[in-house]
């Protein structure tokens, strides 16, 4: 029996070790540009993610990862957009938008070379968002003098769900390490972001608006497999 259990296990360990390296870590760090309606009032966003990597055979990566992203409010944008409106306030405001990722995904390879591949990802999962803003509304008055309005303090989070797409290049530095290009559109639901007011009698509605918001992410980053 003891000879069985032993001519298994050294059957079974190598089997193991061989499932160990198609596993792998790696990091990216990204830039996020807005699209559609998130364009109109925030500027480009910074982040970046960590996630593990599991090699479904030659032509798949299975990828499951958590990121951060944050953007700030672009205020000259949202006063532009105030003066269109015929409200006659000018803002002065802090506003960031943060969201952490949770995600998982496939990777499927399409070109390969023996150093490099082309490939195309899909994600999907939940964000965390978190949407703050403080400030004054400043009355402007004839004469070019200002009254300045304390506006409350704004701070809205939730978790939804998001997509992302992408189109990816993955170049091979030796046998374990690996750098990752790739571009992604992302597509975050039921968001909570900067509006601007709706109501010129009252400076103080500095209204968040619930929607679908879209940006694009570039990444580059690095991946170690074992």
């Amino acid at each position: 029996m003891k000879n069985y259990l032993i001519l298994m296990l050294l059957t079974i360990f190598p089997s193991i070790l061989f499932a160990q390296s198609d596993f792998g870590v790696g990091a990216n760090l990204n830039v996020n540009i807005p699209a559609g309606d998130f364009d109109e009032f925030y500027n480009t966003g910074y982040g970046g993610d960590a996630h593990f990597l599991y090699h479904l055979g030659n032509q798949a990566i299975f990828s499951f990862s958590v990121g951060y992203n944050m953007w700030k409010l672009n205020v000259d944008a949202f006063n532009n957009k105030v003066a269109e409106a015929g409200i006659n306030y000018r803002f002065d405001l802090e506003s960031d938008f943060k969201i952490i990722p949770v995600l998982v995904g496939i990777k499927w390879l399409l070109a390969q070379g023996k150093k490099s591949s082309l490939y195309v990802s899909f994600k999907g999962g939940v964000y965390n968002y978190t949407l703050s803003l403080k400030g004054t509304a400043n009355l402007i008055l004839p004469g070019g003098n200002s009254v300045p309005i304390e506006i409350p303090e704004v701070s809205e989070s939730g978790t939804e769900t998001m997509l992302a797409l992408g189109l990816g290049y993955l170049f091979k530095l030796s046998k374990h390490w690996f750098v990752d290009f790739k571009g992604n559109y992302n597509i975050l639901t039921n968001s909570f972001a900067v509006n601007k007011p709706v109501n010129p009698v009252d400076p103080n509605a500095v209204y968040g608006i619930k929607g679908t918001l879209q940006y694009v992410t570039i990444l580059a980053g690095i991946n170690y497999r074992f």
